[in-house]
């Protein structure tokens, strides 16, 4: 049995992680037969030079979406005659070809080429896991891999970088005007948040066109609800262009959960986080990716959630980036 019981669920939320987003006005279609297509790919090194069986572990590379035309489509079918988990047989066939020994994929990190994949062999299992496992290969001079590593690949036609990566850390003084920005995003929603009682992850900086640097994160505010043993928690994620020295948020992203304590629970202390079990949406940046021409690049996110992950995609529209995309991904 859970230490808390979360109030606010809804079928929806929990099998978001196999949905297209609620945010979108249109779902994104799935990618049908016949259809030629790209594939967008998620690429994650792993985080031990070994795997459990003491062999080299290898990448993995799973879809975040497939291209038509330029047309975003979902991994998943939906519909009466489908279960809400359904991936296509055409899909399954499209990867498992895509991940065919000795295949190769450039591989893209902070909007510029970063190396290869080549592929090993599929490693998709029956927990809708649609990976395959890859070798990378770094190009230039520098030939280490960083652990966990996150970057995208795009299969077809080689995009055009229009700036060269950029994806550092943030100072002590970034780090601090990126709460600064989540206070004010906060408090835009009438959620009156200090600094000092909001955690953050790491914040990145970022670079999205050839003039516009930006830090990038996620954080996290709780607070009691009027409600005794209830719980209000905030969770955002942002990114925030830098102009002329000062910050402006291009894109805030909120997931709001209701926590309630049950009575083997005891009241928080202070700075205590509290537990948002199957309610949790972790949305934290992945990569950013030239994937229109003559635009900045888009903002790639992935959700985690209880035991299920997908990942979004932001497209800049005039001063802000919009969701357009979410989809694909796995889970139980």
């Amino acid at each position: 049995m859970p230490r808390r019981v979360i109030t606010f669920l809804t079928i929806c939320f929990c099998l978001f992680s196999v949905c297209t987003s609620l945010a979108q006005k249109s779902p994104v279609p799935p990618l049908k037969a016949g259809e030629k297509s790209e594939i967008f790919f998620a690429v994650e090194a792993p985080s031990s030079e070994k795997d459990e069986k003491g062999k080299p572990a290898l990448t993995s590379l799973e879809p975040i979406a497939f291209l038509v035309d330029g047309q975003l489509r979902e991994c998943y079918n939906f519909g009466p005659a489908n279960s809400e988990d359904a991936v296509s047989r055409f899909v399954l066939d499209k990867l498992n070809r895509a991940y065919a020994p000795g295949n190769r994929y450039p591989v893209w990190r902070s909007g510029a080429l970063w190396g290869e994949a080549e592929a090993v062999h599929p490693c998709m299992d029956e927990d809708l896991d649609q990976t395959g496992c890859f070798r990378l290969h770094p190009q230039g001079t520098d030939r280490t891999i960083p652990r966990s590593l996150t970057a995208t690949s795009l299969t077809g036609k080689m995009p055009a970088a229009s700036h060269p990566p950029l994806h550092t850390k943030a100072s002590p003084q970034e780090r601090a005007l990126f709460i600064q920005s989540a206070v004010a995003s906060y408090a835009e929603r009438h959620i009156h948040a200090s600094p000092q009682r909001i955690r953050v992850d790491e914040i990145w900086k970022i670079q999205l066109s050839v003039d516009d640097t930006a830090l990038t994160g996620s954080a996290l505010f709780q607070l009691p609800a009027s409600k005794p043993r209830t719980y209000h928690s905030y969770r955002l994620f942002m990114v925030v262009e830098e102009k002329d020295g000062q910050y402006y948020p291009i894109l805030t992203h909120f997931h709001k959960t209701i926590i309630t304590l049950d009575g083997a629970d005891n009241t928080p202390k202070p700075g205590e986080e509290l537990d948002e079990e199957n309610e949790t949406d972790k949305e934290v940046f992945f990569d950013n990716f030239p994937l229109y021409a003559n635009e900045p690049d888009v903002i790639i996110t992935r959700h985690t959630y209880y035991e299920d992950w997908n990942y979004s995609i932001y497209r800049r529209q005039g001063k802000e980036y919009q969701l357009i995309y979410t989809g694909c991904g796995g889970g139980d």
